[in-house]
């Protein structure tokens, strides 16, 4: 999948409409429109406006049918943003700094990809150092922004007025975001995007940098607590060893299947790899405020974009329960990547509304 480009919308904005047809052309007006119809095909009017015709005061439901509309919900992750604040971040990084190109990256008025997605993701910033460890007063020094949606301003106003400065205690500051991600009761997917520069250190040893086992230990714990990280190296001064075993353990992984680690050597292979994580956290799954009845998932149409995608396809779309429908392969891609409509259509008695 190819993340090179720049220009992405947030929010995917669409609504589900169960279009039917079940029987009969009779226009559904709703309950409260005022109409009286000709249901029955006798030219006069049922007085008791029953749709049947038979003065019951019930309504013959095998002889109408009409539209139903069914909302669903796009799943809104969380990205706390962890961003390296030590002096190495100063060095030098194609056309800028490491901080400054990594700052453009993400916040960028056209290109950055916060600002492109902080409709549809819950985005906060962490920027982590010390002064030289717990000796040089408190560990981490954490300055940031909790976690929220269009948070793009206040994310930029912490930013742009920070500098680097002193140490890379990474552990104590993996620990402490996912602390932070832990007291939010937003129940959705939540991840630390890691960006650093080097080796880290601790609070206790703030040099030489000995802290990989602190750091992988503590992304360990976060993933124990529900909280995947992903590390980005923003330069080549990261080992690759550590850098694996950092992926590994922010995802659960192991050596014999291998996560994949994010080494930034120029601006476009940063940019690439912030998409990749960041895109790829916002979910397919729609949350219906319905249910689709056993067995008729497969009477159901889904368009992305005006095009049909097929049902149990690996490109295509799934039920996951009665309420779930997610969007696979590249599908999935295509709404991760974009904005795009999305409707599905599916026979009345197919579904249920809550």
């Amino acid at each position: 999948m190819d993340h090179r480009f720049s220009s992405v919308a947030g929010l995917l904005v669409a609504a589900i409409a169960m279009a039917a047809a079940c029987g009969s052309n009779t226009p559904y007006l709703g309950p409260d429109s005022g109409a009286d119809l000709d249901v029955d095909g006798d030219s006069d009017v049922d007085s008791d406006n029953d749709s049947d015709g038979d003065s019951d005061g019930d309504t013959d439901t095998e002889s109408s049918c009409g539209e139903i509309s069914v909302e669903f919900e796009m799943q809104t992750p969380t990205v706390a943003l962890l961003v390296d604040q030590s002096s190495s971040m100063t060095s030098n990084f194609g056309n800028g700094t490491r901080w400054n190109v990594l700052r453009s990256a993400l916040l960028d008025e056209t290109t950055g990809v916060v600002k492109q997605l902080e409709g549809s993701v819950r985005f906060g910033l962490q920027l982590y150092t010390s002064t030289g460890g717990s000796a040089g007063g408190p560990c981490p020094l954490l300055t940031g922004v909790p976690v929220a949606l269009d948070n793009h301003a206040a994310i930029a106003d912490v930013y742009y007025d920070a500098d680097p400065v002193g140490d890379t205690p990474t552990g104590e500051s993996i620990a402490a975001v996912a602390a932070m991600l832990a007291a939010d009761p937003h129940p959705d997917a939540k991840i630390i995007l890691l960006a650093t520069d080097g080796e880290p250190d601790t609070c206790a040893v703030p040099n030489p940098q000995t802290g990989q086992d602190e750091s992988v230990a503590a992304a360990e714990e976060a993933f124990e607590a529900g909280f995947k990280t992903y590390i980005v190296s923003v330069g080549s001064e990261v080992s690759l060893g550590h850098m694996q075993d950092m992926a590994n353990a922010g995802v659960g992984a192991d050596e014999s299947d291998p996560a994949p680690y994010y080494q930034a050597l120029d601006q476009e292979a940063l940019v690439a790899a912030l998409e990749e994580i960041i895109y790829g956290v916002r979910d397919c799954v729609l949350e219906l405020n319905g249910a689709v009845q056993e067995g008729m998932a497969d009477q159901c149409e889904v368009l992305v974009g005006g095009n049909e995608v097929p049902y149990g396809d690996a490109d295509g779309w799934q039920l996951n329960d009665p309420s779930t429908i997610e969007l696979l392969g590249e599908t999935c891609e295509e709404i991760q990547e974009g904005s795009v409509s999305i409707e599905v259509t599916c026979p009345c008695d197919a579904v249920e509304i809550y």
